[in-house]
């Protein structure tokens, strides 16, 4: 059996479980995209917001609170009509909440639209007499309309000497090439929800709040493996689960910080540097694998450019391995270096601040430039594999081929202290420590990258964030949903041409398809946003001499596709 006839297997077995792997993400890909959808819908919804009973935290790796201990309630609800029980928040009390947000992909395609769904459950959260701080949330798009719906948990501390921390996060597949209740890939999703907790220092009296569903054939192997390493790193507290009967995988956890975190960003200035645990780029290998194995000539192209398929798949076991590892060890290095309670931050003593380099890949390290008010260079961009993140980009594959999952930790020190940090992070097996940056000093959030780093990013817009240090954090107005039909003609046809066509349909957001005709061009009709498809029609020749779009017809938007597909 070749490559693509054992990875059309594996399609057809992630399909019961509701994955189409095809037009899904992987890791923490499959997120809700930040800069062009998520933050844009939250400040669409900033004025109503403000009427309702809720407070919205900023943005941060987990939600921080005052307590010792925590109390959990959990609560689901429909994404179409939104029914909280007020009276039982009212009487629970939560000093918290962290929301999941699941919902069909065509419904998170734009910031307008998700921005419809936000709104129920801000209204559902805000309409309690008792005013709910929203603490962290995690949303993700699913190929199944029938694996949506909201999930709430409700949490409620006790004591003022410390603070509780709490994270959300959940995935629905990591490796396509293993069985769905592989331990290796519900690890990776249960160390993704508690990294976040691990680079603030948080590693003691951690709780674990089950997320995880399958198709029944699947569910008691899913669940072993699941309750197996989850008792390992935390008590594991009862909760209700999603039994949708699709692939999910992840938690709500929390636990205890007797320090003060490090979130002291006003603190950054001339002299703090950025210190990385290790590469980062882990779902350029995931999202790579699909890619390839769906395409026999990207394979090919694969394998001439980058490395043989055999070696490739040791390489991503490897990689595999590494995300299965927890960073529970970097949360206690991190630990040793924070101020104790109610202590000032001492610039030789502590670590300002940390962050998980994940789904938004080296766009974390922006977001802190932003939150600090500081400048930032990266004199490298330390990839796991900086030609496998190139195809990736090049190829369309990625929008953002540094983006990664339960990956990296970013720490952001002065350099008075980075030489003891990074010698005691070195003595943390699987890790390779070392200054990657420094801080210019106050500015404007600026980032700046060397040239390389460009090259793998594919998605335009992401690219002139990077070139043109426009703030990432700022919404971006969405066009009206559209639909063309483009003829390309020129040398298009037997040379991978259409695998390009989807993999740039793809990166835009675009669904439709592209057939060869009998005549040497190729028709293509796409739909999706106007603005999208012009941009997909200008770039559909680029870097090819003997190509030219010979012919764009508007028409009107059906919305009759679910993904681009090759005829």
């Amino acid at each position: 059996m070749s490559p693509i006839e054992r990875f059309r297997e594996r399609v057809k077995l992630y399909r019961e479980a509701g994955i189409a792997l095809e037009s899904l993400s992987l890791g923490c890909s499959v997120k809700v995209d930040l800069y062009d959808v998520l933050y844009p819908a939250i400040q669409l919804l900033r004025d109503e917001v403000s009427k309702l009973n809720l407070v919205i935290a900023p943005r941060e790796d987990a939600a921080i609170v005052r307590g010792e201990e925590a109390q959990l309630m959990r609560v689901f609800l429909d994404v179409e009509n939104p029914q909280l029980d007020a009276a039982a928040v009212e009487s629970f009390a939560p000093s918290l909440a962290v929301v999941l947000v699941q919902l069909y992909m065509a419904k998170a395609a734009s910031a307008e639209r998700f921005a419809e769904y936000a709104a129920r459950l801000y209204k559902a959260l805000g309409s309690t007499r008792h005013r709910v701080w929203l603490g962290k949330g995690h949303s993700i798009v699913s190929t199944k309309q029938g694996a949506e719906f909201f999930m709430v948990d409700f949490l409620k501390t006790y004591g003022e000497g410390g603070y509780i921390l709490a994270n959300n996060d959940t995935i629905q597949v990591i490796d396509p090439s293993e069985d769905l209740d592989s331990p290796l890939q519900v690890a990776v999703a249960i160390n993704n929800a508690l990294n976040d907790l691990y680079v603030k220092g948080v590693y003691k009296d951690v709780h674990i709040a089950p997320i995880y569903d399958a198709p029944e054939r699947w569910y008691e192997g899913v669940e072993k493996s699941y309750l197996a390493h989850a008792s390992r790193l935390g008590k594991v507290v009862e909760a209700p689960l999603p039994r949708r009967g699709y692939l999910l995988l992840g938690a709500t956890a929390w636990g205890y910080l007797d320090r003060e975190p490090p979130t002291f960003y006003r603190e950054l200035d001339r002299g703090f540097v950025v210190v990385v645990t290790r590469p980062f780029g882990e779902l350029a290998y995931f999202t790579t694998y699909v890619a390839i194995h769906a395409d026999e000539e990207l394979l090919k192209a694969f394998e001439s450019s980058v490395m043989p398929l055999e070696e490739f798949e040791r390489e991503k076991r490897r990689v595999l391995e590494l995300m299965a590892t927890p960073n529970a060890e970097v949360a206690k290095v991190i630990y040793r270096h924070l101020p104790g309670l109610g202590e000032r931050f001492r610039a030789e003593d502590h670590i300002a601040a940390t962050i998980d380099v994940s789904g938004p890949g080296i766009f974390v390290f922006k977001e802190v430039a932003e939150k600090a008010g500081v400048d930032i260079e990266l004199f490298e961009v330390p990839l796991l594999n900086p030609k496998l993140s190139k195809f990736a980009a090049d190829f369309y594959i990625m929008p953002d081929a540094t983006a990664g999952t339960n990956g990296a930790v970013a720490l952001f020190l002065h350099e008075s202290l980075a030489e003891e940090v990074v010698k005691e992070l070195s003595k943390i097996p699987h890790l390779s420590p070392r200054v990657v940056g420094r801080v210019v000093g106050r500015g404007e959030g600026r980032l700046h990258v060397p040239p390389e780093a460009l090259s793998y990013i594919s998605n335009r817009k992401l690219k002139e964030k990077l070139a043109a240090q426009a703030p990432i954090l700022a919404g971006l107005g969405v066009a009206k949903p559209a639909r063309a039909r483009i003829y390309v003609e020129g040398d298009v046809q037997g040379v991978g041409y259409r695998p390009y066509l989807r993999s740039r349909a793809r990166v835009l957001g675009l669904t439709g398809y592209a057939r060869n005709l009998p005549d040497g061009r190729v028709e293509v009709v796409v739909e999706g946003d106007a603005d999208a498809i012009r941009k997909f029609a200008e770039e559909a020749c680029r870097g090819r001499e003997r190509c030219r779009v010979a012919e764009t017809q508007w028409e009107r938007y059906l919305g009759e596709f679910k993904d681009f597909e090759i005829l």
